[in-house]
């Protein structure tokens, strides 16, 4: 087995996305960091939240460069079977669920908004963090 069979898997969320969209800087940005190390996933939901909140055909376009780049996992029922686990744990549905994806493809989820998901018992990787090393 050679070094590239042990890559990283992240969840990537959607303000990681957007910052990648909105980030005009010759330094790679988080997600680029990231999908050099490994393999990146999303979910439906946070490609949904970027289509819904693109404003023109350009941003759309672009939505849909960045998301041939990652892996979209879909949401079928058997998300919903320990969507309880996280009741009052998270803030609603949406995070139930993109806590469920995490914990049923063990995949650390990568946000800025670790607040969010802290009690949530999935692992969490603070993206603000990523570029500084620590």
């Amino acid at each position: 087995m050679n070094m590239n069979d042990k890559k990283e898997h992240y969840l990537i969320d959607t303000d990681i996305l957007i910052e990648y969209l909105e980030t005009d800087s010759s330094e790679d940005s988080i997600l680029e960091i990231l999908m050099k190390r490994g393999v990146c996933f999303t979910t439906v939901i946070n490609s949904a939240e970027l289509f819904f909140n693109s404003y023109n055909r350009t941003r759309e376009e672009a939505v849909k460069r960045l998301l041939s780049a990652l892996k979209v996992l879909g949401l079928n029922s058997r998300y919903s079977l320990n969507i309880s686990k996280f009741f009052n744990k998270v803030a609603g549905v949406r995070e139930a669920l993109i806590c469920s994806v995490a914990l049923n493809n063990k995949l650390p989820l990568v946000t800025r908004q670790i607040e969010k998901y802290s009690n949530s018992g999935i692992e969490i990787i603070d993206a603000a963090k990523i570029k500084t090393g620590r």
